[in-house]
């Protein structure tokens, strides 16, 4: 009779969280979506450093004629954007961490793409580990979503095992000239830039390692549900027999960066427009056929509207973040088909974005606020 009871209590609770879920995405299911928020100060010093650790391997790769060293070098950029409000002295180690887990990154989505089930461990692998790891070091966004984006550019590559340390190495040296470019700025105030408010001891690493023994603890569970439905999605991708399945993975990654059920939601719906926009831009690009040059010219001007949009709203911003993808990843293809292109990434989002919703759904009493 207890136990009867304690279950009906149960359902009653689950009803009520249920209702309140219906009630968030009733009231609230357009707002945000397409708002744009007002922050006081645009990061241009950062879309700075963004874009020119994007664009200069164009530049360096055209000197030399070697337009996939370019690409390749670009991948290390991404360690640019995890420049955020910190001192210099963090800054430099910060950075150097994340470009070494880039390359790590990276060089597991090259090793594991000859083989179908070492890639969909690689990828969910790497988004559990990447999850986990920004969680103790609290690392703001974009966290461990870039990790994961390397991982699956590698895996979009040509399988050449061979070839995979020069990649890696070629991905490094990119990343160490982001560094260079993102502590530039000590030379002209090399006092305290400000302090990160993330900022950790060694104490709270200490403590956040131990409790990972704990499968309660927060960003435990975060990091297995985000490596679950990152895994899912990779083998899901397999399965429908798409012939280049990294983007559902992706996108699967990007939506399950919200904090809520609601931000999921909205991610969702942002993701899908945004790649819509933003592939038929990369179509655009791919017809002209541009140049090295042209091609470190447009990274460049997407890198840096991208880092001014993103923190007044994510759809826009999408909007640039995808061709910028595309264009390291399919850039020198020879069967690059550019209608094909365009559906078939227009696909794999809808398919990535609807894994990370049910994800989210199934870890849904968490994402609620409030909900217990």
């Amino acid at each position: 009779m207890q136990k009867r009871e304690e279950s009906n209590r149960g359902n009653v609770k689950e009803m009520h969280v249920a209702g309140r879920m219906f009630s968030l995405l009733s009231q609230n299911r357009w707002h945000g979506i397409f708002h744009i928020n007002r922050k006081p100060q645009s990061p241009w010093s950062k879309a700075t450093i963004a874009s020119l650790s994007i664009g200069i391997p164009f530049v360096i790769g055209g000197l030399l004629g070697q337009i996939h060293w370019a690409l390749l070098a670009a991948i290390g950029g991404y360690t640019s954007l995890y420049v955020h409000n910190e001192t210099y002295k963090q800054r430099a180690v910060k950075l150097l961490w994340v470009n070494l887990g880039l390359t790590v990154s990276f060089g597991l989505g090259l090793v594991s793409a000859a083989s179908p089930w070492a890639m969909v461990l690689a990828i969910g692998g790497v988004s559990a580990a990447a999850t986990f790891l920004c969680g103790v070091f609290r690392i703001p966004p974009p966290a461990g979503f870039f990790f994961v984006l390397v991982c699956a550019v590698g895996t979009g590559l040509p399988v050449d095992l061979s070839a995979a340390p020069l990649r890696m190495a070629i991905a490094f040296l990119g990343g160490c000239l982001a560094w260079v470019i993102a502590m530039l700025g000590w030379l002209l105030d090399p006092g305290c830039r400000g302090a990160d408010k993330n900022q950790v001891t060694v104490r709270s690493i200490r403590h956040e390692f131990r409790s990972a023994f704990d499968l309660h603890s927060p960003i435990v569970t975060v990091s297995l549900r985000n490596g679950i439905a990152v895994l899912f999605a990779t083998l899901l991708a397999f399965a429908f027999g798409i012939e280049r399945p990294y983007w559902v993975p992706l996108s699967c990654a990007s939506v399950l960066r919200g904090a809520t059920m609601l931000d999921v939601v909205h991610r969702t719906i942002q993701r899908s427009v945004g790649t819509a926009v933003g592939v038929i831009l990369a179509g655009g690009i791919f017809i002209m056929q541009p140049s090295i040059w042209m091609l470190g010219l447009y990274v460049m001007i997407l890198q840096f509207v991208t880092e001014l949009i993103i923190v007044r709203n994510y759809a826009f911003a999408v909007i640039f973040i995808t061709p910028l993808a595309l264009i390291i990843v399919e850039t020198g293809r020879a069967d690059l088909a550019i209608s094909t292109l365009i559906g078939s990434r227009l696909l794999d989002t809808l398919l990535g974005c609807a894994i990370g919703a049910a994800a989210a759904l199934l870890y849904w009493k968490r994402a609620v606020p409030g909900a217990k």
